[in-house]
C-alpha cells in the first residue's frame, strides 16, 4: 500500500543524524534496536534510518528551537501548505500532522515510500548524508511538521544520485499527495539551493555513515547492506558530482531565464 492510502493514518516523519561540521554525531550506545526483525532485507535498514532521525528530533525539540516565518527554512513546514490551503485541513488532520513522531511512524512512512519508489537501500543513507548537510549549512532544526517533506526531498535527490532509474517529482506528489508536483519542484530546487547544490558524497563519507547505522544492531548480521566495494564507490562518487553539475547548470539557466524576463517586464514598462 503506497502512501497515498496510507497517508490519514501517518502523523508524521524524523529527524536526522549529526556526524558533520559542528554537530557532532549520536553515541549509538543507547540507540541499539529494540527486536530483531525477522525478515531484515531492506527493513532493517529503514529501521535503522527512523531510529536516528527520530533521536535527532526529540533532540532539536527539547532544545525550543523555531523557525521564522520569513525563513526559507519554513519552506519545507507543512505549517506553511496549511496556512496557504486552510480548505484542506480540518482540526484531526492538522492534529495528526503535528503530532511528534514515533520510531514506528517514521518507519512505516518511509517503508510506504520504498513500497512506492522501490529506490535502493543505498539511498537511505544518501539521504540522511544530505538531510545532515542542510542541518549543518542552515542550523534547520527537526520539527514534527518538516521531517516528511525534508525526507521526501532527499530520497527524491539521493535516488537521482544512485539508482540508474528513478522516479520523477510528478510521480512522488501521487505517492504523497499532500504535495502538488509543481510543489515538490520548488521543495527540490529550495532543498538543492540550501545545501548548495553540493549533492557529491565521497565514499569515506557514506562509509561513515554506513558504520554509524550498522552500529545500532547489536548483531551486525542483522544489517543486510554490506558496505561499497571500491567500484560503487568511484560510481557514487562520478554519479553525485555528476548530479551536482547538472543540478547547478540548470539552476543558472533558470536564473538567467528569470533575470531576462525580468528585464524585459522593465524595458516595456519604460517603453509603455
Amino acid at each position: 500500500m503506497c502512501i497515498r492510502d496510507r497517508v490519514s493514518t501517518q502523523s508524521t516523519w524524523g529527524k536526522v543524524p549529526k556526524m558533520e561540521h559542528d554537530r557532532k554525531a549520536n553515541t549509538t550506545s543507547s540507540l541499539h534496536i529494540a527486536s530483531t526483525i525477522t525478515a531484515p532485507n531492506v527493513k532493517s535498514i529503514i529501521q535503522a534510518v527512523s531510529t536516528i532521525i527520530h533521536s535527532q528530533l526529540l533532540e532539536d525539540q527539547s532544545m525550543g528551537k523555531s523557525i521564522s516565518e520569513d525563513s526559507d527554512l519554513y519552506f519545507f513546514s507543512e505549517e506553511k501548505y496549511i496556512k496557504e490551503k486552510p480548505e484542506e485541513f480540518d482540526e484531526q488532520r492538522k492534529t495528526l500532522l503535528r503530532e511528534t513522531p514515533t520510531v514506528d511512524n517514521i518507519y512505516e512512512f518511509m517503508k510506504a515510500l520504498y513500497d512506492c519508489a522501490q529506490f535502493s537501500p543505498e539511498c537511505c543513507i544518501i539521504c540522511l548524508v544530505y538531510i545532515n548537510r542542510l542541518i549543518a549549512f542552515t542550523g534547520l532544526p527537526l520539527h514534527p511538521t518538516n521531517w516528511r517533506p525534508l525526507l521526501l526531498c532527499s530520497l527524491l535527490v539521493a535516488q537521482k544520485v544512485w539508482d540508474d532509474k528513478y522516479l520523477s517529482n510528478a510521480d512522488f506528489a501521487f505517492i504523497y499527495p499532500f504535495f502538488v508536483t509543481d510543489e515538490i519542484n520548488r521543495l527540490e530546487q529550495k532543498f538543492l539551493e540550501l545545501i548548495q547544490y553540493n549533492v557529491t558524497v565521497k565514499a569515506s563519507l557514506y562509509a561513515k555513515y554506513y558504520f554509524e547505522l550498522r552500529a545500532l544492531f547489536r548483531n551486525e548480521s542483522e544489517f543486510p547492506l554490506r558496505p561499497l566495494d571500491a567500484y560503487e564507490a568511484e560510481k557514487l562518487e562520478a554519479r553525485s558530482q555528476a548530479v551536482q553539475k547538472n543540478e547547478k547548470e540548470k539552476a543558472e539557466r533558470m536564473s538567467l531565464t528569470y533575470n531576462e524576463k525580468e528585464i524585459s517586464k522593465k524595458a516595456r514598462a519604460i517603453i509603455n
